[in-house]
């Protein structure tokens, strides 16, 4: 495109009439047809897409409303962004996405009946869409997926060695084991505005809404999870979920980990779990709500496999007690209510909605001034909003 630009500049010209009409012409039909110019495609048919994805140099391909099957795309680098949206937010339907050694692809309020599953692959954006099994990655860098919903069946999310990567908006859960996983030597991550919401689990399966673990010889790292609302419904499943659950940190442990502003309800005594924080992880400002039967709402600090936490601060947090099993973490000011404490005069509700979280007027919990009390004022004020812009929550 330069050396056509070029090629007109040099001419140094002024037309006039016809030929200034004609000149014109020419360099738009030059333009328009120069490699490497994106052009917008509109497709119907799975065969349509498949001749766009084939053709496109960058830009739009925009999905008619209608079911494309299963879509796999393996080796498809592209220099400039290709968009895949549906014209109709969420009803251009696949049954599952298959993408590998990749890069530059964009999937922007599509759905999907099954799973949507990406491998080796760069600068991608999951935007809006609705996925009917779960979204699952690995060996991916430079990901964004926000206003997405995820009703898994067996998992929600995972993160399987990611790097630069963020989650927002979202709303994920009703699966039978993890809501969310992430895993190996992932780094750099960001999950946060999100609703957690909810395990279906059977004995004798062991849920967690978020876990971490070392896979592969690497171990997660410089991750910040960050005002979610993450909650176990008591009354599905036949087994409480563990809230975030971070050990079998490899060798290393945990390094460059941030849990805040997050609001927790679920059963298990391992609400929030660390065990192997060695080299600055923070729990700050969360808060922790018990279920009916007082189960949950702790944060346990474990010598999981000989680690002793010892690069761990917990601070400015309210839940109901804290099990400090290494005694090397850095324990500052908390506000713990204590075990079969009278919550309606402490919180605004149960647990399964952020408005519950609101301290209750004149409380000590209020009183306190901790918790995740900027993440709860953002809510109320409307500066912040949880899950996906298109659900009402």
């Amino acid at each position: 495109m330069d050396d056509v630009l070029v090629s007109f500049m040099s001419r140094k010209m002024i037309f006039s009439g016809p030929s200034a009409l004609a000149a014109l012409l020419t360099l738009v039909l030059c333009l328009w047809s120069a490699p490497g110019i994106a052009q917008d495609q509109k497709v119907s048919t799975p065969d349509e897409l498949r001749q766009a994805l084939a053709s496109s140099t960058g830009g739009i391909i925009l999905l008619a409303p209608g079911d494309y099957g299963d879509l796999q795309l393996s080796k498809r680098r592209y220099d400039t962004p290709v968009v895949l949206k549906s014209e109709v937010p969420r009803r251009a339907v696949f049954n599952e996405i298959l993408l590998a050694d990749s890069a530059n692809l964009q999937f922007i309020d599509l759905a999907t009946h099954s799973k949507f599953r990406v491998d080796r692959s760069t600068d991608l954006v999951i935007s809006g869409c609705q996925i009917g099994n779960m979204l699952y990655f690995r060996k991916v860098k430079r990901l964004k997926v926000a206003h997405c919903d995820v009703t898994g069946e067996r998992f929600g999310v995972l993160f399987n060695t990611v790097s630069d990567f963020e989650i927002r908006h979202s709303q994920i859960g009703g699966v039978t084991e993890d809501v969310m996983r992430i895993t190996g030597d992932s780094r750099r991550g960001l999950v946060e505005y999100n609703i957690l919401a909810d395990t279906i689990a059977q004995r004798p399966t062991h849920p967690d809404m978020i876990q971490t673990f070392s896979a592969d010889g690497g171990t997660p790292s410089d991750i910040t999870i960050r005002a979610n609302l993450i909650y176990d419904d008591p009354e599905t499943g036949g087994v409480v979920a563990q809230g975030i659950f971070m050990a079998g940190g490899g060798t290393s442990g945990y390094r460059n980990i941030l849990l805040e502003q997050n609001l927790l309800y679920t059963g298990s005594a391992n609400t929030i779990f660390i065990g192997g924080g060695q080299e600055k992880v923070i729990i700050r400002n969360n808060t922790l709500i018990p279920t009916k039967a007082d189960g949950g709402a702790i944060i346990r600090l474990s010598g999981f496999k000989g680690f002793n936490n010892s690069g761990t601060m917990v601070s400015g947090n309210i839940a109901k007690l804290l099990k400090d099993e290494t005694q090397k973490s850095k324990i500052q000011r908390n506000y713990f209510f204590g075990r079969n404490a009278a919550l309606a005069r402490l919180f605004s509700g149960r647990g399964d909605r952020w408005q519950d979280f609101l301290p209750a007027a004149g409380s000590a919990a209020e009183k306190s001034g901790m918790g995740a009390r900027e993440f709860l004022q953002e809510l109320a004020d409307g500066r912040a909003r949880l899950g996906p812009d298109w659900l009402e929550n």
